[in-house]
This record gives C-alpha cells, structure tokens and sequence, in this order.
C-alpha cells in the first residue's frame, strides 16, 4: 500500500471515530435532557418531552408513553431509578442507534432506540416495551420449555440430587424488567432448596413481564398473554419429568412477580397449595372458581407500595381481600415479630388456612436479606409455604 492510500485508509479511520465520536455526544444530549424529565416526577413534563424528541410509528405512541411513566410512578419506580448516562452503553449504526442504561448492580435498567433526524438531532424510536419483540421466543432457551400460543416459555430450575421420594416444588417468579438470573440471585430460594429438599424454577415472563392484572405490567398486560396457562403447563411438564408431591405446588415472586404469584393463587387454586411473596398485591377480581388456599404478603414500609394509590390497593387493603376471599372470621393475631417488624395473621379461615401479611419496618421494595431488609424473608416465605399441603 502506498503512502496516498495509507493516508486515505488512515483518514477513514479517523473520520469513522469522529463520525461515532460526534453522534454518540448528540445522543447523550438528547438522554440527558430525558433525564432532567424523568427526574423532575411530573408526568406531563416526560410526556412533553416525549412529544418533542419521540418519534412513533403508529401514532399512539404518545399515549403510550404516558400509560407507560404513569404505572411506573404508581408502582413505586420512578423515585428508585438511578439513571446514570456515565456507563450507559451506546451503539450507532448508520442512522440508528441504540442506548442501554444500567444500575449500580450492572443490570439494564432502561434500553431505547434512536433514529437520526438530521445531522443534529436523533430521535426516540422506542421505548422498552416497544423494543421487546415476542419473535425472540420462537425458539427454546433455559433450562426446559413448553411451546404455548405460538412462543416457547421456558424455566431455569434447580434439582436436588438423588430424590427418592415425592418433594415440593417452589416457583420464584422475577420481577418487572429483570429476569430468572437476577431473582435466583436475589431471593436465594435455591440455597434453601438444597438444605430442605424441594425443587425451585425461575420462570421467564415475555419481555420481562408478567400479565398479572390491567395495573401491572406492560408489555405482558397490556397484550393480555397467558401467562396462567404458561405456569399450568409449567407444572405440568414438572410433575411428569421429576417426583413432585402435587399436593405441595408454591408460588413466590417479587413485585410483578409477586402480584402473578397472587393472581395464581386466585385462578390456580385447584393446583397451588399456597403462595407466599414479596412487595406487590392482587390486581384481579375473586375468580368465581377460587378454593381457598393460604395467603402470605410481605411488604416494606419504605415501599411506596405499602400505601394506597389512586387506582392501586396498599397493604392493608390487600390483606383484607385475601381475609374476605378465605372467609376468615375474628381477629388477626401476631405470629411473628423481630423487633418493629410484625406478621398479623387470620388463623381462623375456611378449610384450616391462613392469610397473612408481614410488615418489614424500613424495608424497601427488592425485599430479600441484605439488599433492602435484613431479615430474611425468604425464610419467613419458604416457613409458611411448607405447613400447607393441598387437601386431594
């Protein structure tokens, strides 16, 4: 190569770092002056910038965008996102581009998508549960899978080794935009698995979502997916691979996973024996073939959650649902209590279960030991799960 065309090679070189270099600044422009929107908390103020920097495809965007930030405040988010532009990860292609912002902890906190417009200015071409396409679940992943309505759902399971008799099975439901590889991590139900000998799975939502009622959350609720027949089918598959007691079939979850696992409880009593679960409540109606089963919330008072919102129930709402929905009679009694924490439970319910709700004093929402609490809830869950056994 001779020095003309080293120079011209060379010059393309700098000229591709400029051209990245260059976009990449405009894009962080652009994600900052989101950041000033997301931060301030005023919905109409993330809308307008939305309606200035977002770029939909169908027209509906807009509105989408405010149902999106509007559960997401209601939910409790909006004040824990941390939204560091420093380590977000930008990748340009031509005249797209894609943005993933993480947390403290590495994991993906808010991915979008970008058009440039011209040469200054890119635009908002997606939003998270825009950009998740249900294509990706056309072929398997994880540990096992079923095929239902046209995608495979899939688990990541945790088996003890040389059962020799019928055991339970636990299933620990993620929350919103996290995944089985966090919640495995985070709630530590395999730990406990391994000491009393029962069987764990980590199912996978659609895009990272559970459809557990209209409030929560998008894509999998808005879309209306099946996820009860997805777990129905779950156990199934379970029951017939490893020696199952199907008397003794728990549900557990964070958050969305939390209010999925109620929802179960709800329209899956013929095959749940109980459920037990963290930082969210039941967002259906009684289902009009709902068997009592036994009920545990555990919710921290630094969550906004605890509390009632316009359109969602706190706490002590929820708890007086499950009471009403087992029929329980007289009063709640304390069975358990480390420090200001407390669980008051209705003992006395139709067919001899319990409803119960914990109350974590400054616990926050991710409610596992050593993240937002120190007392270990999945302890306090696993306890209560394993005195109940489905009646044949």
């Amino acid at each position: 190569m001779n020095r003309i065309a080293v120079l011209i090679f060379l010059s393309g070189i700098f000229f591709n770092f400029l051209y990245a270099q260059t976009h990449e600044h405009q894009i962080r422009v652009t994600m900052d002056k989101w950041k000033q929107a997301i931060v301030s908390h005023d919905i109409d103020k993330i809308v307008n910038f939305y309606s200035e920097n977002f770029k939909s495809m169908d027209g509906n965007g807009k509105e989408g965008v405010r149902r999106m930030w509007t559960e997401i405040k209601e939910l409790g988010y909006l004040e824990k996102l941390e939204i560091d532009l420093e380590t977000a990860q930008i990748k340009v292609e031509g005249n797209t581009a894609e943005i993933r912002i993480y947390n403290n902890e590495g994991e993906v906190e808010m991915d979008f998508a970008l058009t440039r417009e011209n040469e200054s200015n890119w635009l908002i071409t997606g939003i998270p549960s825009e950009i998740c396409s249900y294509d990706q679940y056309t072929t398997p992943y994880g540990d096992d899978c079923v095929q239902h309505h046209g995608y495979y759902r899939c688990w990541d399971m945790y088996v003890p080794e040389d059962l020799d008799e019928k055991v339970p099975l636990v299933i620990d439901i993620h929350g919103w935009t996290t995944d089985p590889g966090v919640q495995r991590s985070r709630s530590g139900f395999d730990s406990l698995a391994r000491t009393e000998g029962f069987i764990v799975v980590w199912p996978y939502g659609l895009c990272n979502s559970w459809n557990s009622g209209k409030q929560c959350c998008p894509p999998a609720s808005e879309d209306e997916i099946d996820d009860l027949g997805f777990i129905r089918k779950l156990i199934t598959k379970m029951s017939e691979k490893y020696s199952i007691d199907q008397r003794r079939v728990y549900v557990t979850g964070l958050s969305n996973g939390c209010s999925m696992s109620q929802r179960l409880a709800n329209e899956a009593s013929d095959i749940i024996a109980a459920a037990a679960c963290m930082s969210l409540h039941l967002l259906v109606p009684k289902d009009p073939d709902y068997a009592q089963i036994s009920v545990m919330t555990i919710m921290g008072t630094r969550d906004d959650l605890y509390h009632p919102k316009e359109d969602m129930p706190g706490a002590l709402q929820n708890f007086e649902k499950w009471k009403k929905m087992n029929k329980c009679t007289g009063k709640y009694t304390v069975t358990w209590q480390s420090g200001n924490s407390v669980a008051w439970t209705y003992q006395d319910c139709e067919d001899g279960t319990e409803i119960s709700l914990v109350t974590i004093d400054g616990g926050g929402h991710v409610l596992y030991k050593g993240q937002e609490t120190e007392i270990n809830t999945t302890k306090l869950a696993w306890d209560f799960l394993k005195r109940f056994i489905k009646k044949k």
